[in-house]
């Protein structure tokens, strides 16, 4: 982490995203291995089916608690009423949008020609409720960088939402699997986080007062429903435009492609945004944390998608099965679209951190357009390889525009920003370039597509490893502080690769 920040905030921050690391790492691996049973389990169309329902309820469910999360947390000092009047909004908001997506779940339906959405859809805005009964607990939990307890809540919601989901698969019930899955984790998040936090609705609910903050959530909330539609265009369009089939092919694809930037990114995002807070007038120190974390980010993220990207014929045959196969052009190219999407959503944490956020609902309203319209073209005009390729070719154009707008608001250096990351890009493509050779040389001897994929990921992991150790010095000094910050004696590290010989 940068020499500019407090030792005690730096450690605090590091331990943050450990807590947070751990909590994600086991979740998600129990939550992927469920996936990939279930993908032998359910078809391509099923899973198209709940994509459909999850992104209509996740674009509903924006609305939920209207940004107040993201609002207490940002704001530095709270009163009892004003917290409880925000509970109180919040379950108000929650009873509406479950009412109205009652009444909109027919239509809904018959716009994506699946009958079979109307039940879905109606099921899971039940979950409205439940979520907005641990908003407020939520964010205190955020705002007090609690992330050792979420942690455990998010290994036991996924954990029970697997069992339901792979119990049900297996007894037939098909998407409806999904759908009990999914409520049951809304369900013990709300439950877990309200059982955890300190605050209660104690005494006056003052609404009055919550008002300043509802005015801050919703500029929020309009910059992240810009968001989901830009993000959630691709989706809509497929489903619509080439059928449910193609969906679940694409959104298996996008899964995959995006699960370590989605990770990473994300329990990185959960500790940076009391952090950004934090600092939010100490532009210098801020530009500098918003530097560190985003390398730590590439640092693991660049080489796992261009690893990906390599093997990614094996990986697809091995781990889903033959009838996946045409998930290989749009996860390929999602994984180059995740070299930026990986890092940039911490330059929007900075926008909501310094109180820009009529700006980054300007930026976020930019890209719902044009990311809209690129996927549409594409779709019309080459099916999955062009909606994949609207990702490639012009959201990294609209990047430059975030970056830019924060570095006129913060002094930070675009050209620095770049700069931190050009070694962790070029040590990516190298291991890249390793298991390209590595991969023509193994078909050349006729071996098994398993081993095949296993020497891959061997070799491009030596090759990263080779790089940082003996090409990227700062690398390896950037570890080593942050495994003192996390409580390994400083003793411990005085061995290769933190000292080599012929160096102090």
């Amino acid at each position: 982490m940068s020499q500019t920040m407090h030792n005690d905030l730096r450690s605090k921050t590091v331990k943050a995203i450990s807590h947070v690391g751990l909590g994600n790492a086991v979740g998600k691996l129990v939550s992927l291995s469920t996936t990939l049973v279930l993908a032998r389990l359910l078809s391509p169309a099923e899973y198209g089916l709940m994509e459909i329902a999850m992104m209509l309820i996740a674009f509903i469910g924006f609305f939920n608690e209207i940004g107040l999360t993201t609002a207490i947390v940002q704001r530095p000092q709270l009163s009892q009423e004003q917290v409880n009047g925000c509970f109180l909004i919040a379950m108000g908001c929650s009873v509406v949008l479950f009412l109205l997506t009652l009444l909109a779940a027919g239509p809904l339906a018959g716009f994506f020609r699946q009958p079979q959405l109307q039940p879905m859809i109606s099921t899971l805005a039940v979950g409205f409720i439940m979520g907005a009964a641990g908003s407020v607990p939520e964010a205190f939990l955020r705002k007090q960088m609690q992330f050792k307890a979420m942690a455990g809540i998010t290994i036991l919601g996924i954990v029970l939402q697997s069992a339901v989901s792979l119990g049900l698969a297996q007894a037939g019930m098909g998407v409806w699997s999904l759908v009990w899955g999914s409520l049951v984790a809304t369900a013990t998040y709300s439950g877990g986080y309200f059982l955890l936090s300190p605050w209660r609705p104690r005494g006056r609910y003052g609404v009055r007062e919550a008002v300043e903050l509802v005015l801050f959530g919703l500029h929020v909330i309009t910059s992240r429903v810009f968001w989901y539609l830009y993000s959630n265009a691709d989706r809509a369009i497929v489903g619509r435009v080439l059928g449910a089939a193609s969906l679940g092919i694409y959104g298996m694809a996008f899964s995959l492609a995006t699960l370590p930037s989605s990770q990473i990114t994300s329990l990185v995002i959960n500790v940076a945004a009391p952090l950004f807070a934090k600092l939010q007038h100490e532009p210098a120190r801020l530009n500098a944390v918003l530097v560190n974390m985003t390398r730590g980010i590439a640092y693991v993220v660049y080489p796992a998608l261009m690893g990906m990207l390599a093997c990614s014929h094996e990986l697809i045959l091995v781990v889903l099965g033959p009838q996946w196969e045409q998930c290989q052009v749009p996860f390929s190219a999602l994984c180059l679209m995740g070299l930026v999407k990986s890092v940039d959503p911490l330059l929007s944490q900075v926008l909501t951190a310094i109180g820009q956020v009529k700006r980054l609902v300007a930026y976020t309203a930019l890209c719902a357009v044009t990311m809209s319209l690129a996927f549409a073209a594409g779709a019309w005009a080459d099916g999955l390889r062009g909606v994949s390729a609207a990702w490639v070719l012009v959201y990294p154009l609209l990047s430059v525009k975030l970056l830019h707008d924060v570095a006129r608001l913060t002094g930070l250096s675009m050209r620095g920003y770049y700069r931190a990351l050009l070694p962790i890009l070029a040590g990516a493509l190298a291991m890249l370039a390793v298991v390209l050779g590595v991969r023509a040389g193994l078909y050349a001897l006729a071996l098994p597509v398993p081993l095949i994929l296993v020497l891959e990921i061997l070799s491009g992991a030596l090759a990263y490893l080779a790089w940082i150790v003996y090409v990227d010095r700062h690398a390896v000094g950037e570890i080593g502080q942050i495994l003192v910050d996390l409580g390994v004696p400083a003793a411990r590290l005085q061995r290769w690769p933190f000292v080599r010989k012929g160096q102090p």
